[in-house]
């Protein structure tokens, strides 16, 4: 009988579920749209695709191993909960998972950050396979990251270790809304180019970039950048620079194998990579830089999905 696990990958707007092999197969795939009324409509969506989820593998004659979620925000791995969350969900926070879905289900349940999901597809699946030591680096609408040390998730006390969108690049920076000053994140993310655009918008004449400033995203950026105008230009390389320090200083820490960069903002844009692998060659330790390579996910749109479902595998390797 066919082993599967039951991958649910929680996000701001949509909710992607389905069953997913040992190779990373997806079958009866689902987007829900994520509920906006109250963080209990979340909950009862998870119970549904678990409910779904069950009864089609009894009719397919399917193995279901257990229930791997992943959720931006920050997660009491051990506990199984949210602990805080995205803004983009409502009321997204001290919300109990585990507890909520082992009362309709008995198959082994997961939880864990959605960078920390990602890792996971990429040290199992993607571009890190074969390595034993990795940095996953998503670049979207934040900066998130995952780091796997000797196969092992690296968590900290309760989960909340490898924040590294909140490693700061610049001191003197720009506020981050994490309280802290010039992270990586305010650079590098969508809406940190978005903003640093704004910026340098703000003192120049705007009409040959945007019609409204305050509507520009991080892909007119990209857009701009791609056409040549300058301040475009200045924004993406102090994007490139931003995330060649915070790299440079994640290979101090971790001296990883690989550096895997996923999330919108570089998919299909290998150049990115291309860029950062170049810029840090003349920073930090030879001895630690020149051995790591710096690749972009190739695992798509259901890395995610991939990553929240392979838990059940991951952990049984290692716990």
């Amino acid at each position: 009988m066919e082993e599967r696990s039951i991958g649910i990958d929680i996000g701001g707007t949509k909710i992607a579920a389905g069953l997913v092999n040992q190779d990373g197969e997806v079958v009866c795939k689902k987007i829900y749209p994520t509920p906006k009324e109250s963080s209990q409509m979340v909950l009862e969506c998870i119970k549904e695709i678990v409910t779904r989820s069950t009864l089609y593998a009894e009719k397919e004659g399917i193995k279901l191993v257990g229930v791997g979620i992943g959720s931006a925000g920050q997660v009491d791995y051990k506990a199984g909960k949210i602990l805080s969350g995205t803004d983009n969900i409502k009321d997204w926070n001290d919300i109990h998972i585990y507890n909520f879905l082992k009362r309709y289900t008995d198959l082994p349940i997961w939880l864990d950050n959605d960078a920390n999901t990602f890792a996971i597809a990429e040290y199992a699946l993607g571009n890190a396979k074969g390595t034993e030591d990795l940095i996953c680096l998503t670049l979207g609408t934040g900066v998130g990251g995952g780091v796997i040390s000797n196969g092992r998730m690296v968590r900290g006390k309760w989960g909340g270790a490898a924040e590294l969108g909140h490693i700061t690049v610049d001191m003197n920076g720009p506020a981050c809304n994490c309280g802290s000053n010039g992270c990586l994140e305010v650079y590098a993310s969508g809406t940190g180019i978005a903003n640093r655009m704004r910026e340098k918008l703000s003192r120049t004449d705007v009409s040959s970039y945007t019609e409204n400033p305050n509507l520009l995203t991080s892909k007119e950026v990209f857009q701009l950048y791609d056409q040549g105008l300058p301040l475009a230009k200045e924004t993406i390389d102090q994007a490139i620079q931003a995330l060649s320090y915070g790299i440079v200083s994640l290979i101090h820490t971790f001296n990883p194998s690989v550096v895997v960069l996923g999330g919108g903002l570089v998919k299909e844009r290998d150049w990115i990579a291309k860029a950062i692998k170049n810029s840090i060659q003349d920073k930090g330790m030879t001895s630690l830089i020149r051995s790591v390579d710096i690749v972009i996910s190739n695992l798509g749109y259901d890395a995610g999905l991939i990553g929240a479902a392979y838990q059940a595998w991951f952990h049984k390797k290692v716990d």
